[in-house]
């Protein structure tokens, strides 16, 4: 067994919830290793102390007092989660809200933000233009179209020859 498995292992030996092959495998690790049975010895300690503190229970109603408390809220808003911070600098000069950290880097990432934009923008919209009259070259060239086209070209002919000749 590698140190590794042991520390994954531990905590259920120390349980007692490990039996058989698994246990007689720590049991020979721990006795190899003194690193590994120095952590044991520490973690048995530190379970037998938590076995000897006593449990203390809750006065009865205190759940409730905390539940009803309106100064405690459980949920809070989105904004006052996004600007909560901004209320330690009530009454405070303004330069100290504005020399926080988290300000100063949401400035920088909407300044860079715009600029990459702005950056991006001109040549996005030019690639989208050349786009279109390619697909519209395309589609003009191809040979149905072209047929259709046309067609159509010859029937407003005829149409314009034979309302030439009715009047």
């Amino acid at each position: 067994m590698r140190c590794a498995e042991l520390e994954i292992l531990l905590a259920d030996y120390l349980d007692g919830a490990v039996s058989g092959a698994e246990k007689l495998a720590i049991e020979a690790h721990l006795a190899g290793c003194a690193v590994c049975a120095e952590l044991a010895r520490d973690a048995a300690g530190a379970v037998a102390f938590m076995d000897r503190a006593a449990t203390v229970e809750a006065p009865p109603g205190m759940v409730a007092r905390i539940l009803a408390d309106d100064r405690i809220k459980l949920r809070r808003l989105w904004t006052e989660r996004l600007l909560g911070f901004v209320s330690q600098y009530v009454g405070q000069p303004v330069w100290r809200l504005l020399w926080q950290p988290r300000l100063a880097m949401g400035v920088a990432m909407v300044v860079l933000s715009i600029a990459m934009l702005g950056r991006m923008w001109g040549p996005a919209e030019n690639q989208v233009h050349r786009a279109w009259d390619r697909t519209v070259k395309q589609y003009e060239s191809l040979p149905l179209v072209s047929a259709i086209q046309s067609q159509l070209e010859d029937w407003t002919q005829d149409a314009g020859l034979n309302g030439a000749q009715d009047q």
